[in-house]
């Protein structure tokens, strides 16, 4: 996966994209004036998750595959602990808690595997409302997801 922003990132928006993409081991790409084509040619044909930013905030999630079609939007709001540090956490694989729909489309589209969380490992927990992302059992972040869609696939 390749995780990148909006055109016109806020420094919160960017961070994020940091944080997603050393969470999920993958690739953070700087998009500047790229339009989504641009980005497509960077992804070495995997999906690719844009944060998109609303009132200097990250406000969406929009996962597309491949081919730039797109499979997911989901709107959010992020919170943050106070005083935590984020560190680099590309040595482990991610597992996902959570059997909602949200948690089905997001292991499904993401590779993540769905498991329960061990308390040692990265792990999102999902629910309708929210995904939190924990490292060892502690609160790294939280998405809190105002509403989500999967667009209508035409026959």
């Amino acid at each position: 996966m390749l995780i990148t922003s909006s055109r016109k990132p806020s420094v919160n928006t960017r961070t994020l994209c940091k944080y997603l993409a050393s969470f999920f081991n993958c690739e953070y790409l700087t998009r500047g004036k790229m339009g989504l084509a641009d980005v497509m040619l960077h992804s070495d044909n995997s999906h690719v998750l844009v944060v998109g930013d609303y009132h200097g905030s990250p406000g969406s999630l929009m996962l597309y595959d491949e081919e730039g079609a797109e499979l997911l939007s989901i709107h959010i709001s992020m919170f943050c602990p106070d005083g935590y540090k984020f560190s680099n956490l590309k040595s482990m694989e991610p597992v996902l808690m959570g059997d909602g729909e949200l948690g089905n489309m997001l292991s499904l589209y993401l590779g993540v595997y769905q498991d329960e969380c061990d308390g040692m490992s990265k792990c999102i927990r999902v629910k309708d409302d929210r995904m939190e992302f924990l490292y060892s059992g502690k609160l790294l972040f939280r998405l809190n997801v105002k509403s989500y869609r999967r667009p209508e696939v035409a026959d």
